[in-house]
């Protein structure tokens, strides 16, 4: 009994030794930042992380969530790069970073995104945010309603622009995910990855406020699609960073570094660590033909399969296509009319009799029904051909 027990203790360190092992070469010791996180930001599969869940202030990348509801309403119509708004006493008025507005000039949204996405100006984050919601509070509120619908359960925003505040509190694996959302739409796209622009402020207009990006990797790292820095006292130098190579998509979040360049310097090698040991395995891309289906009282006999996502799966490098299979099982006698936002089958993923995953496909375009009649004169005229 004592050498069972023995043994299974040793198979119990085994396993923890084993499940602790980082999933590549980085050590969490061996980085600098206080709490840090590198996920697939296809699936949100987390690659690594440090600290990811502890609770920090994080400065003016608060500011991904502001540009995350600037996004949708963009999205919906509601907001439009050329509609113009009021800067308040309150907003011209914010601290730190800023572009120096002026009470009760104008501006339109454009130079509003440009300033919040390459300066971090707090000013206009908050022009922004009463804005869209009429009041800061207001905004505050949607941001966490926003957070909580996104399971960032560790957040709590306080204000618009990462000011400190006791209470405005996030985490590395949090700002991970709201990132990844963002990356759903490509409004503020441009100004993340605009190097130099300028704005002009005042009621005037007569004020030239240049704009240089604080986020430095723009010009130096491959593939980068976007990021949003974040700097005070309590927060230190903080960092959300988004690239793409091949097929592969990876976020990389840095908190509480002690210096901008640590900041930068361990996205980027969190960043090729990841590119270096994994990739997305694409096997359909989204919206291309598939295969084809056939179809009952269609104008057409047949139609053309797609899937509205990637079927891809994210893997170690050395893995190949041809490691995997894949299953197309398409509804059985499938009748016109057929929308295109119907699912008709799913695209089943395997390896070694492993189901991977299941995607849902859909046809190409709207099938039509044809008219009865016509339909059994059509196919009696083909027999007779044939």
């Amino acid at each position: 009994m004592k050498k069972f027990l023995a043994v299974l203790f040793f198979l119990v360190l085994m396993v923890t030794y084993v499940i602790s092992v980082p999933v590549y070469g980085i050590e969490a010791e061996s980085l600098q930042s206080r709490s840090a996180i590198l996920i697939n930001a296809d699936d949100g599969r987390v690659l690594f992380e440090k600290s990811s869940n502890d609770k920090m202030p994080p400065a003016s990348i608060t500011k991904i969530m502001l540009l995350l509801l600037i996004s949708e309403k963009m999205e919906s119509g509601e907001v439009t790069l050329e509609q113009e708004l009021t800067v308040s006493e309150y907003a011209a008025g914010m601290g730190g970073s800023q572009i120096y507005l002026e009470a009760y000039e104008t501006q339109n949204v454009e130079s509003m995104l440009k300033a919040i996405s390459m300066r971090s100006a707090n000013d206009a984050s908050v022009a922004m945010a009463e804005f869209l919601y009429g009041s800061v509070e207001g905004c505050v509120k949607a941001m966490n309603d926003k957070a909580k619908e996104l399971g960032m359960s560790n957040t709590n925003f306080v204000n618009v622009t990462g000011l400190p505040e006791p209470e405005h509190l996030t985490t590395a694996n949090d700002i991970a995910i709201m990132t990844k959302e963002l990356l759903k739409y490509n409004y503020v796209n441009e100004y993340l990855l605009t190097w130099m622009d300028s704005v002009y402020v005042g009621k005037e207009k007569d004020s030239e406020q240049v704009l240089v990006n604080t986020n430095r990797l723009i010009n130096n790292y491959d593939g980068l699609l976007g990021g949003k820095t974040g700097f005070t006292n309590e927060a230190k130098y903080c960092l959300s960073a988004t690239a793409r190579r091949n097929d592969t998509t990876l976020i990389a979040v840095v908190l509480g570094c002690d210096t901008t360049k640590i900041r930068f310097n361990e996205v980027q090698k969190l960043l090729n660590e990841g590119f270096a040991n994994y990739k997305n395995l694409v096997f359909h891309k989204k919206g291309d033909s598939i295969i084809t289906s056939s179809v009952f009282c269609g104008k057409t006999d047949t139609f053309n399969v797609v899937s509205k996502e990637n079927v891809y799966y994210f893997t170690e490098s050395n893995c190949k296509v041809e490691d995997f299979n894949l299953e197309y099982v398409i509804d059985k006698n499938l009748k016109a009319p057929l929308d295109k936002d119907v699912s008709i089958g799913k695209a089943i993923l395997y390896k070694e009799g492993q189901v991977l995953g299941e995607y849902n496909l859909y046809p190409e375009k709207n099938v039509e029904k044809e008219g009865l009649i016509k339909f059994y004169l059509k196919n009696t005229l083909e027999n007779i051909i044939k």
